[in-house]
């Protein structure tokens, strides 16, 4: 999940940036984000619990009073097929940047593979550390303004120019050859999926399963022993976030649920969510030139 901090005095955001990148250098989930056009804080979480600890934290390490927006799904991206992407960085001079991507699906939680199988004199091995470099960032944000993972991508081709590239050329060229290829490929949204395991009275089991059904879960054959009905399987993060206070009404304070973390499937876009691109795009190709160059 992603959410949004909020100081308790305006005056406070430069402290608070402060104590939120300590406690994301200490903890990488957090993935802090500072969004300094728009003065957002933006950190991911694992559960509504870690928003009460983060409050705690704040104020007894750091004293500082915060507020939280209400969490949202983070979703992810994928390739929906094989393809390439291509990008011709030659305008307006001085520069020079050719680069030819391919990029392919890769299985379900194996994130970013990349290669390269140009050879040094075609691209100088500093300008190919520089792509390198340059693709996890550029892969931050896919078409839908998600993280695109779970693929690889092969640098198969491209040139630099002895007079006319500049030594930053290929960070430039990069996240335009990607989405190039992204919009050659298309991609597919993920969801987060959590695995649950639910114990309830018996009499109530139907209601839990149709509970299950309307959520978008998949669920196991449930087990009735001495009148505890108790059912495992997974349900997507995003239809199932107020469940646990759900289930405590419905069972009068007598259910369990459990849930773990189970990684990523792909989910309609219709039943997903699209996400604001942060910057300008490299599709927009002058204004990204213009943007990056200053």
């Amino acid at each position: 999940l992603k959410v949004r901090v909020f100081p308790e005095k305006e005056e406070k955001y430069t402290e608070l940036v402060a104590a939120l990148k300590e406690l994301s250098d200490e903890d990488p989930l957090l993935d802090l984000q500072w969004i300094k056009e728009e003065r957002e804080l933006h950190v991911n979480i694992m559960g509504i619990i870690q928003i009460e600890v983060l409050s705690s934290i704040l104020k007894s390490r750091f004293s500082l009073n915060v507020t939280f927006s209400s969490p949202s799904v983070i979703y992810k991206e994928t390739p929906s097929k094989s393809g390439e992407g291509y990008v011709k960085y030659t305008m307006p001079k001085p520069c020079w940047a050719v680069l030819r991507f391919k990029i392919e699906q890769g299985e379900r939680g194996s994130g970013l593979s990349y290669s390269s199988v140009v050879r040094d004199d075609v691209i100088l091995s500093r300008y190919q550390n520089q792509v390198s470099q340059a693709i996890p960032e550029a892969l931050k944000q896919g078409l839908y303004g998600w993280e695109v993972t779970d693929l690889k991508v092969t640098l198969v081709g491209g040139e630099y120019h002895v007079m006319h590239t500049h030594p930053l050329d290929f960070i430039v060229a990069t996240p335009m050859g990607i989405m190039d290829g992204l919009e050659n490929t298309g991609t597919t949204l993920l969801e987060p999926i959590q695995q649950f395991r639910i114990s309830v009275p018996e009499e109530i089991g139907g209601k839990v399963i149709g509970d299950i059904v309307q959520m978008r879960g998949e669920f196991d054959s449930p087990v009735i022993s001495k009148g505890v009905f108790t059912v495992e399987g997974t349900v997507p993060v995003a239809t199932s976030l107020e469940y646990p206070i759900k289930l405590g009404s419905i069972s009068g304070g007598q259910g369990i649920i459990s849930t773990r973390f189970a990684g990523y499937r792909e989910c309609p876009l219709e039943l997903g969510a699209t996400t604001s691109r942060r910057g300008i795009d490299p599709r927009d190709r002058s204004k990204y030139i213009l943007s990056i160059r200053n």
